[in-house]
């Protein structure tokens, strides 16, 4: 899934978010995104730019 260039800045600002306590299932609820998802965002590392198609 490629994501859409907000997408991208507002899981990114969930990023912190994580780091401060906030759960995987919180995040994902607040993003609309599934869990495993957002694990897997998470799990990555952060990149400076958007994903490009």
């Amino acid at each position: 899934m490629i994501l859409r260039s907000e997408r991208w800045l507002e899981l990114r600002r969930y990023r912190a978010l994580h780091e401060a306590g906030l759960s995987l299932s919180q995040i994902a609820r607040e993003t609309g995104l599934d869990r495993k998802q957002v694990r897997k965002y998470l799990a990555g590392e952060a990149a400076s730019a958007p994903p490009q198609r």
